[in-house]
């Protein structure tokens, strides 16, 4: 599977770093809203969008880093004439 080049043409190990960042950010949040429930505390609800804005971060750092998911026929008008 080889790596798509991204558009910013920013290098690859800051990619990197962002997304070991928010995943460790990601990590600790889930560690924290388990403690959370654990010992009784009504968890913020800004905790809630927190996490969802790091999990919507991490997977916009993460999704050019796949190739296209499926590649779909040609159409009538690209296919060559007499098929």
């Amino acid at each position: 599977m080889q790596l798509q080049r991204r558009p910013s043409g920013l290098p690859d190990w800051l990619y990197v770093a962002i997304g070991a960042a928010l995943g460790l950010y990601f990590v600790v949040g889930g560690i924290a809203w388990t403690t959370f429930i654990y010992n009784g505390t009504p968890v913020p609800d800004s905790f809630t969008t927190i996490l969802a804005t790091i999990a919507g971060g991490l997977v916009g750092v993460l999704a050019p880093t796949g190739g296209p998911a499926r590649s779909s026929p040609p159409s009538r008008e690209q296919r060559p004439p007499g098929e």
